[in-house]
Formats: C-alpha cells, structure tokens, sequence
C-alpha cells in the first residue's frame, strides 16, 4: 500500500507542478499582451507573425518571430526589428531574463525625408536582463559572438567577439558602470592606416554620469552635455598591431559633440608602432632610427622591469594631443544642431 500511496504523491507533484507552470506561462501571456496594448496606446507599434509558450518543466520561455517595434512620433522615427527573439525565464527568479536572438537585428531611423540604417548578423547573440523590485533595469549584459555590423551606422565594423554590460550605480546624479569589450576587431576599409584594419582587443570600463533629456540623439547628447555629464575610464586597453595602450582617464564633449578629456597611459611595443609607419611610407628608416633613440630617453621601466612610454593624452579643440604635440584632428560624433 506505501508503494501505491508513494506513486500517487509523485504523480500529485508532477500535477501540481504543471499546474504552477501553466499558471505562469498564462502570466507570461498576459503581461506580455499587456505590454504591447500599452505601446499602442501610446501611438507605437508592435508587431509580429507569431509568438509561443515552452520550456516545460525546466523553465518558461517565450519565443516570438519576426519581432518590430516602431515609434512614429518620435522625430526620427525610430524602428527596431529582430528576426527571432527567446526570453527564458526561471521559477525562482523572474526578475532575471536571459534572451537569444538569432539571425539579424535591424534598427532603423529617418533623417531628412530620408530612411537610415543598421544591421548587425552574428553567430550568436545572447542577454540578460535583471530587473529589481520596481521592475526598472538593475543590471544588462550581452555577449555576441562573431558581430559583423552593416548598413548607414558602423558600416563594416567586425569583431570576433563584442561584450557589454552595464550596471545602475546611482540615482543622484544617474549613473552607470559600462564594460565594453572587443576581440579581434577588423575596422572598415576606411580607418585603414598604418597599423592596419586588425586590432587585438579593446577594453573600456567605466561610470558613466548625468541625465539625459531630449526626444532625439544631438538633443539627448546636448542635455547630457550641458549637464555635467562625464565618462570616468578606470581601465582603457588597446592592443593594435603590436603596439599596447593601458590608461585612465576622463571623457566628456564639447559644444560642437567632440570627444573633450584627458587619460594618462602606458605605451608598450613603441618600436611596432614606428615600423608601422615606416612600412606605410610615413616615415624613413633615418627618422625612424632617429624616433627610436629619441624613445629610449623617457622610456620608464615597470616593478616587473618591462619597458614602457607614459602617455599624457588630452583631447580638446576638437584635437587629440600627446603632450603638447597635436597628433591628429578628432571628427563629432553627430553633426551638431544649427545655432
């Protein structure tokens, strides 16, 4: 009798425990048609072709196919598409998404009259959201495998792997801790220079401060700007044809939307960088030879004894310096708003 009173308690659980996992699933359901009667009333759109429920019994999870989002209010009419789209939930944690979204992600925007783009194809895409009690973001991150960028914004950017994370901090002023990470990275045919298209690996982290109000890129930059909004770097990296850069510093814009800061650093592998001109044709072997002698005087030594360059670097004027000595002209980042 114990044996048939046992198999009725097991089968009891099982029965009790879809029952659970269906009632979440319908919550899932609600709150997800919830959302999108709410974008529709306030004049957005949501579409897709369709959408459904699984992951029973290990999880919950939503997959929806050819997912856009649209704002046509918004003055750039801003458009956002994926080809799929999975949000997995777990029992004990729905604060916490995980997302997959394979195939391409499009955004789109209007500028002008005229339709904008952006693509990004990628081996793998994955997310996770945590959200704290309020339901406001606490923490996102991201790790896309093999990002190959296309389109109007970052038009043949490619990296072998790209991570992002970012952290709500504080609340007085805003801020963030961002992570940015990138490996083996090829630039696009037009940043082509004498250290080449293939850089090793770029590593920002940092807080980012401020507010930003606005309902349009230069308006939400401008605002933040204005603000006292500033990029504290903890850690910058750059490994780039066998010349490595590691610093800290500050950045923030100036009135015409150029980078304005300064960042103190190591340069590692000086000699890579000089042969790199010369091979580009920018500099002769007499010069070279000359730069090189020139290096050995300031070069400083670090407690493991390797050998490295400091760096002062200021951006300002719409320049970048290193010292006194103005290395090249630094472009906006977004045209700024006629006066």
């Amino acid at each position: 009798m114990r044996y048939f009173v046992l198999a009725g308690l097991i089968v009891g659980a099982l029965l009790g425990y879809y029952v659970l996992w269906s009632h979440l699933a319908d919550q899932v359901a609600a709150q997800a048609n919830a959302w999108i009667e709410s974008q529709r009333r306030q004049g957005r759109s949501v579409a897709y072709d369709g959408w459904r429920l699984w992951g029973f019994p290990y999880r919950l999870s939503l997959t929806v196919t050819n997912l856009t989002w649209r704002d046509p209010n918004s003055p750039l009419d801003w458009q956002v598409g994926a080809t799929e789209l999975t949000a997995h939930l777990q029992f004990w944690d729905l604060h916490h998404a995980i997302f997959e979204l394979p195939g391409r992600q499009r955004l789109a925007w209007r500028e002008g009259g005229v339709e904008k783009t952006m693509t990004l194809a990628s081996e793998r895409f994955r997310a996770s959201l945590v959200l704290d009690g309020a339901n406001s973001p606490l923490r996102l991150a991201a790790v896309i495998d093999k990002p190959d960028f296309s389109g109007d914004l970052l038009q043949g950017w490619s990296a072998g792997k790209l991570l992002l994370h970012a952290r709500r901090a504080g609340s007085l002023p805003p801020s963030a801790d961002l992570s940015l990470q990138a490996e083996a990275i090829t630039l696009p045919p037009a940043l082509d220079g004498p250290l080449g298209r293939d850089v090793g690996q770029l590593k920002l982290i940092g807080n980012l401060r401020g507010a930003a109000y606005g309902s349009s890129p230069d308006s939400l930059l401008a605002s933040w700007r204005d603000g006292g909004g500033v990029m504290d770097f903890q850690t910058v990296s750059l490994h780039w044809g066998g010349l490595k850069l590691d610093g800290d510093g500050s950045l923030t814009l100036d009135r015409q939307f150029r980078p304005l800061g300064a960042m103190g650093g190591q340069i590692r592998n000086a000699d890579a960088g000089i042969d790199a001109l010369v091979a580009a044709g920018k500099m002769k072997a007499g010069e070279a030879a000359a730069a090189k002698a020139a290096l050995t005087l300031v070069t400083k030594r670090d407690a493991k004894g390797e050998p490295y360059l400091p760096v002062p670097l200021t951006a300002q004027d719409g320049k970048l310096f290193l010292g006194p000595v103005p290395l090249f002209s630094l472009a906006p980042i977004m045209t700024p708003p006629a006066q």
